[in-house]
């Protein structure tokens, strides 16, 4: 019955868009960005745009090596070919800003923006544009590429789109696209970033590590890049099904995100999943002073009911429920979880009854953790929640959680159950609901020693522990 991590990977397709001329900043995809330029105005209109370039070519009769006339005259069809849709006034950019290097070889603002064509161009398909990218790519300086994606990242992104309105996939052809990216900007994180994430996809979670400690070898220092080795750690320990079992993963994870944190100090998330990672290696006393910076940072009735679960796993009732008073101050939901489970783990039993009940009014199914709870409190209380429940379908995720529930409602024995468990999460539960079997049968002492080995496996997050240490606590 433990919360589960919120690690849902998700692809960023932003920044497919081509040039967009916004005041004096050409800007490529949400990403792409350049070092201001002195370009012209984009032009509210075709006609206006047609104007500005008539202008600037009657300028230019007069004055032909001006490179300055040239360069505002390649902005200027780059505004008429976005309101046109013109490859030709595309071309005569182009030549404008060829134009330009003629006169001025080497200059860095019109070598970005020939780029930035060529990289459009590439991102639309055409890939006859990626040796023209990589070229001028190459002449800029370092600190020019810096503010730039790499020519292949461009090839990357065409790639994905085809792939994705094809429905046709071909990682290999996206991971060799990625991995030229990085070979071209080793100083960056963007392309380090999305490989490992497509490795993450794949469940190949050491190449997906080794990719970002490559990007950090090479002196790279970023927020993006510390949170997602941190991620990737943190996401390789649950792949194995009980995140406990990989403790070593889950202090890399911790080391990831305090690293991160000074980056972006503002940010809760990253301080809710250090707080999580403290507590899951027993270092109760920094998880709380994370929980106290996202508290701090993002004072929501939902951070407050974590944080009250938090303090409640602890054995900290009074300040749990200190916190659960704020959180519903907040407007946290009487159906919430945190409300039954805290008072659960206090062996608040009626209390825990009525929340309990508001929270399987809210939901549209059940899991078998909610009917066995529902078995525990009307033992505690007497008060039967077949009104409740009848009707609703009772989700079993995965084969633990059937072998769980076949074990509680009598299909399998507990040899049978026993044999099922694999790990430390699945063994924490074994051992509680096999102890309270016990207990509900009178044979106490069993039952002791049965919730003394659950304990015993450390899962801190696993609502277990605490019902274990209440029900050792009676006689």
């Amino acid at each position: 019955m433990v919360k589960p991590y919120n690690n849902s990977l998700q692809f960023n397709s932003c920044g497919f868009a081509g040039l967009v001329l916004i005041g004096s900043l050409l800007l490529m995809s949400c990403s792409q960005t350049v070092k201001h330029v002195d370009a012209p105005l984009a032009s509210s209109n075709l006609s206006t745009a047609s104007a500005l370039v008539s202008d600037l070519e009657q300028q230019l009769l007069k004055d032909p090596n001006n490179p300055e006339l040239h360069y505002k005259l390649g902005y200027a069809y780059i505004a008429q070919a976005e309101k046109s849709k013109s490859a030709a006034d595309r071309k005569q950019a182009i030549r404008e800003f060829r134009n330009v290097l003629k006169l001025v070889p080497g200059n860095e603002n019109t070598l970005t923006a020939l780029y930035n064509i060529y990289y459009d161009d590439v991102v639309k398909g055409d890939n006859k544009a990626l040796e023209k990218a990589k070229t001028i790519f190459n002449q800029l300086s370092s600190q020019a590429r810096e503010n730039l994606n790499p020519p292949s990242l461009a090839y990357f992104l065409q790639r994905y789109i085809a792939q994705k309105d094809a429905r046709e996939k071909n990682p290999n052809e996206l991971f060799d696209a990625l991995l030229s990216a990085t070979r071209e900007q080793p100083a960056s994180d963007k392309a380090y970033i999305q490989l490992a994430k497509m490795y993450r996809t794949q469940g190949y979670y050491p190449l997906a590590i080794a990719t970002l400690k490559n990007a950090e070898g090479n002196q790279v220092q970023s927020r993006a890049l510390y949170q997602n080795l941190a991620e990737t750690y943190e996401e390789r320990a649950e792949a194995g099904g009980c995140t406990y079992e990989k403790s070593d993963s889950l202090y890399r994870a911790a080391t990831y995100y305090q690293k991160a944190i000074p980056l972006a100090t503002d940010k809760p998330d990253m301080h809710y999943q250090l707080a999580q990672m403290f507590m899951d290696n027993n270092h109760y006393q920094l998880a709380l002073n994370e929980i106290a910076i996202v508290l701090e940072l993002a004072p929501t009735a939902e951070n407050y009911g974590w944080a009250a679960q938090s303090y409640s796993l602890l054995g900290r009732e009074q300040k749990a429920f200190e916190l659960l008073d704020k959180a519903k101050q907040q407007g946290l939901a009487t159906s919430d979880m945190a409300y039954h489970e805290i008072y659960m783990n206090a062996g608040n039993w009626m209390q825990a009854a009525l929340s309990f009940t508001e929270y399987l009014q809210a939901q549209p199914q059940i899991s078998i953790y909610d009917a066995i709870k529902a078995d525990i409190l009307r033992d505690q209380t007497e008060l039967d929640f077949t009104k409740v429940t009848s009707g609703k379908k009772i989700n079993v995720r995965n084969e633990w959680e059937g072998a769980v529930y076949a074990y509680w409602t009598n299909k399998i024995n507990r040899q049978q159950f026993e044999k099922t468990a694999r790990n430390r999460c699945e063994r924490t539960e074994y051992y509680f609901y096999s102890g309270y079997r016990d207990y509900r049968a009178g044979n106490t002492q069993a039952a002791k020693q049965l919730f003394k080995a659950a304990l015993q496996q450390n899962t801190y997050r696993f609502i277990e522990r605490p019902l274990a240490s209440l029900f050792l606590e009676r006689d």
